[in-house]
């Protein structure tokens, strides 16, 4: 059971202000009320609340669409542990084909997560299983803007850093990341792949509600799972640091901080996200600006509160969604 699992680490620290019946059930209401279908929290790692909506079982596998992409920091930093990735180095060390180009040969793995290698957003067919090869096209990509300038939000570059794990670890980056992460923590992700059977990492992803859930509470909980640690501290601090080129996304992960950087018009961001002074955006004004989220499309969400000691799950189906109201409603503010 979670309880039983995941209080042990969370008695060290101190216990957050609990959340309000009334509350929940207003997030939840507003959650059902725009095509949701799950909303699942975690609070001092003890589940506090859990429904099914309009139809859907928690039991069920839901698809998480980009919020597939948090779990690729989580496979550098496992990596990072073993020693066999610095964040830094130039991915030609290993991908050695880009060596003759001299814009590729200065990208690094940090880069390909924080989506500012310079490579185009997007390359191939949005469903997964129409794609020959989607590591083949990304490598052969030609670069958009220089390394390191410009953020632009796709698959290519998780597709260039699959290929990067293959290559350095002789193992299906998904097939890593479920051993060396998700099976400790006793948790499945299964994965739609292309026709060359690698896993799109940007977005294919399907977990249960409370699978999603535990792996948020091993990222609130630093890594740490069952007095073992999965994940080291100090390196996934890395995770949750913005770039010059937007300081909202983190290495695959959003941030609730004020976008600067070189985000364009047409450039994709979570849908709901706010309006604040200056134009400006962000992902929710009014919550803690040590938020981090995982969102993907058809807004699915993994939230985590740090200030709360809350891991918050919610599927959806599409519609409208603000990031904003919902975490208003469960704070009751």
């Amino acid at each position: 059971m979670i309880r039983k699992t995941l209080v042990p680490f969370l008695l060290l620290w101190s216990s957050a202000h609990a959340l309000d019946m009334k509350d929940l059930e207003n997030a939840a209401r507003y959650s059902e009320t725009h095509r949701g279908s799950a909303l699942l929290v975690l609070q001092d790692g003890r589940e506090v609340y859990a429904r099914a909506q309009n139809g859907f079982l928690l039991e069920r596998t839901h698809f998480l669409a980009s919020g597939s992409k948090s779990f690729s920091c989580a496979i550098a930093v496992a990596l990072q542990a073993e020693g066999k990735l610095n964040l830094d180095e130039p991915v030609i060390q290993t991908l050695t084909e880009w060596k003759i180009d001299p814009q590729k040969a200065s990208i690094t793995a940090r880069q390909l997560l924080g989506f500012t290698s310079g490579l185009p957003g997007f390359i191939g067919p949005s469903l997964v299983q129409l794609n020959r090869d989607m590591y083949g096209a990304a490598l052969n990509a030609p670069l958009q803007f220089p390394p390191g300038e410009h953020y632009t939000y796709g698959n290519a570059h998780l597709a260039v850093f699959g290929a990067l794990i293959e290559r350095k670890t002789g193992q299906d980056a998904a097939v890593y990341l479920q051993k060396r992460v998700l099976d400790p923590i006793g948790v499945q992700a299964v994965w739609q792949r292309d026709q060359s059977g690698h896993p799109n990492l940007a977005g294919s992803a399907s977990m249960t509600a409370r699978g999603w859930a535990k792996y948020g509470q091993l990222i609130l909980q630093k890594g740490q799972w069952e007095g073992k640690t999965i994940l080291p501290a100090k390196t996934l601090e890395a995770c949750f640091q913005g770039s010059s080129a937007l300081s909202a996304y983190g290495l695959t992960w959003w941030l609730n901080v004020p976008f600067q950087g070189t985000l364009d018009e047409g450039d994709e961001v979570p849908v709901g996200i706010s309006r604040v002074a200056g134009n400006q955006q962000q992902i929710a004004p009014s919550a803690p600006k040590n938020l981090v989220m995982a969102a993907g499309a058809f807004n699915q969400r993994l939230y985590i509160l740090p200030d709360e000691k809350l891991v918050v799950v919610r599927f959806g189906e599409g519609g409208e969604w603000s990031d904003e109201t919902f975490l208003k409603l469960l704070l009751g503010k």
